[in-house]
């Protein structure tokens, strides 16, 4: 029995009014998956009137699929009703989407909590500044959306500069459009042992745990409390493109889905995952129809390379934004990017590489660019030209993503 998997998870505490600690006990051979044994997250609002069964779900969303995973019980003191049936619900979703791997494991609770009436048919979305996060605000702009963007997910804890510059630009965007920002810091990542999760589990169709399992599950739960706070009856957020190159649904290893995102609830609160039926095209030409339409210099913030919290101009996610945003008539200069004198170098000495996860992107590309070729004067004159001319040969079936 020593030796037995097991997770205690000790109430949540609030510090300074905007501070969430949960400190939780491990034992078994689970324990070799977390760095650390407390969670936290700040908020920039008061949480000190957020009853526990509510406070404990960011940490509950982060430790859940480990637990699932190694197959082990978590005991907690009290626990949201709703968000404990859609714990069980997700949990066989993983199951599905997963179907090599195991997931087992109970939730051990004293009691279960009803938190009602405080919804105030409001919502809020999840916000990066990337292209899915900005399609998804103009999709639901009409809500008047809380804006939630974090910090120690793409962007670690340690980086101040990366952080601030995340912090403006999501300020700028709710002052321009007469939003509401609210600011996330936590350790979701850093608390757990990442290396060892890839190193158990990225195997049978799990490429990897934060993209494979975590984020979405993890990252909506970071917003319990503060629906419970602004009232909040709905969250959205904003899918990856999910669609096969016949615009149909298909499941794939990625921890946002359908069927994780929209089965999450707790109290009054329903999450919902928008844009599934739109891939990545449908997305930019939302964007920039609204940019069109507004005289909008609206920034996108793209990249997971860099984490200083900008686009780094040179990796395959800029340079294919950049040809997107090209391929609609704007000009990616007005809107977050710069072309790398490197970037052109880089593409033709590695273009095996760098084509090919987002191949069928690409070759769709090189036919909307034909016709957008921009000025001989343009920095992106060279490469759009060597977009349009270079030879994709498509030896297997691919998806977009």
């Amino acid at each position: 029995m020593r030796n037995q998997n097991k997770i205690v998870l000790d109430p949540p505490k609030v510090r300074g009014g905007n501070k969430i600690y949960c400190h939780f006990k491990c034992s078994g051979k689970v324990s070799k998956y977390f760095n650390e044994n407390n969670f936290y997250m700040k908020l920039n609002a008061n949480v000190e009137s957020v009853p526990q069964s509510i406070l404990i779900i960011p940490a509950l969303s982060n430790i859940c699929p480990v637990a699932w995973v190694t197959g082990t019980d978590i005991y907690v003191e009290e626990i949201d009703q709703e968000f404990l049936e859609a714990l069980n619900t997700v949990k066989k979703s993983f199951q599905k989407l997963y179907p090599k791997h195991s997931f087992k494991g109970d939730i051990k609770y004293k009691k279960i909590k009803e938190n009602k009436g405080y919804g105030k048919k409001k919502s809020g979305l999840f916000f990066s500044g990337g292209a899915d996060s900005v399609a998804s605000y103009i999709r639901k702009r009409h809500e008047k959306p809380y804006l939630l963007t974090v910090l120690g997910a793409d962007i670690p804890l340690s980086e101040n500069e990366g952080w601030s510059r995340v912090k403006s630009h999501t300020n700028q965007f709710a002052k321009m459009h007469k939003l509401t920002p609210l600011f996330i810091q936590s350790n979701l990542r850093s608390f757990l042992n990442e290396r060892n999760l890839n190193k158990s589990y990225s195997k049978h169709g799990l490429r990897g745990w934060w993209g494979g399992i975590q984020h979405g599950l993890g990252l909506v739960g970071l917003s319990a409390p503060l629906t419970f706070i602004k009232g909040m009856n709905k969250i959205h957020f904003a899918s990856t493109p999910l669609l096969s190159h016949n615009n149909t649904l298909y499941s794939t290893s990625w921890g946002s889905h359908p069927s994780i995102e929209n089965n999450l609830k707790w109290g009054d609160t329903q999450v919902a995952l928008d844009g599934t039926h739109l891939n990545r095209f449908d997305k930019i030409g939302i964007i920039a129809k609204y940019i069109k339409k507004n005289g909008s210099n609206l920034q996108l913030r793209v990249c997971w390379e860099s984490k200083k919290g900008s686009n780094c101009g040179k990796c395959e996610k800029c340079a294919r934004t950049m040809a997107n945003l090209l391929s609609e008539g704007l000009n990616p200069s007005n809107h977050g990017f710069r072309m790398n004198k490197n970037l052109l170098k880089s593409m033709k000495k590695n273009k095996k590489s760098f084509m090919k996860l987002n191949k069928p992107q690409w070759k769709i590309l090189q036919k909307k660019l034909s016709n957008k070729i921009p000025d001989a004067d343009s920095e992106y004159y060279d490469f759009c030209q060597w977009i349009v001319k270079v030879n994709f040969q498509r030896k297997r079936k691919d998806f977009f993503s």
